[in-house]
């Protein structure tokens, strides 16, 4: 059926009317059809472009057709490999940062407990990722002492693995450092083969000349250790002056130990390596060189 109809502009649809496609007012033919009404006129250019969006919750069946089984999914996860955490505390010993120092064009580890090493000289004991040896060479070492010494440097190094870093000065007048690298005097990671090399180095040293300690000591400081041992047999007294000097230049980063050697029982005259231990956060102790024949 065809029917005519006027319409005048539309008011608002009462509350609970059906929807219709919103038109101005004009003439407007509607036809019955069994696909529902259909309207033309002279507005039939304005249609309801409405369409219907599927929800946000909805999946389309096309998509989910597409997906993997449950199975295959978790084949295709534990294929995948595994992707080590990223930040501080992301590995045992810390985070690179925190983690890597560059030193001396050598990157070394400062973390944790985990990147530490704890060594012993004599009855001494240092924890760090860094050490520094310096070690008295004048002639007043000859003998038990200096070979001693020796015996006890190279026990000191084996715990140390190949993430740790050492480097060894030996001094009288001069110093005598151990070097890998032509001439710069970095600090060596402690592979076996370094290892290997430090001993070899410390079997070459003789006793000779003069003592001047507080060179060697300014020396070992600009390395940068986390922990210094120093052996003497406190010739050479170092000033107040000097003394103050190692406390700046150190600034409270590495602990320094003091081994004194002397003959029979100490005699109280070394407070200046007693003030030396105690102003930069390490230990002193006295060895008695006559009783050397039995330690090992």
């Amino acid at each position: 059926m065809l029917l005519l109809l006027l319409l005048f502009a539309l008011s608002d649809e009462p509350r609970g009317a059906a929807h219709q496609p919103e038109r101005s007012g004009g003439i407007v033919l509607r036809h019955v059809t069994d696909e529902g009404e259909l309207y033309e006129g002279e507005e039939d250019q304005t249609t309801d472009q409405s369409v219907e969006e599927p929800s946000s919750d909805e999946v389309p069946e096309k998509v989910l057709a597409a997906l993997p089984a449950a199975d295959a999914q978790s084949e295709l996860t534990d294929a995948l490999p595994d992707v080590p955490p990223i930040g501080p505390g992301s590995r045992p010993g810390g985070g690179v940062g925190d983690a890597l120092e560059a030193t001396g064009g050598a990157a070394q580890p400062r973390s944790a407990r985990g990147g530490r090493a704890r060594v012993r000289f004599y009855d001494l004991e240092g924890e760090g990722s860094r050490f520094v040896y310096v070690l008295d060479r004048s002639e007043s070492m000859s003998g038990r002492p200096l070979a001693s010494a020796k015996r006890q440097l190279i026990a000191s190094l084996q715990p140390l693995e190949s993430t740790h870093q050492f480097q060894i000065i030996f001094f009288n007048h001069r110093l005598q450092i151990f070097d890998l690298t032509g001439g710069q005097h970095r600090v060596a990671f402690a592979t076996d083969e370094n290892k290997a090399n430090a001993a070899k180095f410390v079997d070459s040293i003789t006793a000779d000349g003069g003592t001047e300690t507080a060179s060697a000591l300014s020396a070992a400081v600009a390395m940068r250790p986390d922990v210094i041992f120093l052996l003497t047999d406190a010739e050479d007294a170092l000033s107040a002056a000097q003394l103050d000097a190692i406390v700046r230049k150190n600034n409270g980063r590495a602990s320094i130990n003091v081994v004194e050697f002397g003959f029979g029982p100490a005699s109280g005259n070394s407070q200046h390596l007693v003030s030396l231990a105690r102003q930069n956060g390490g230990r002193y102790v006295y060895v008695d060189t006559a009783g050397l024949a039995d330690r090992r």
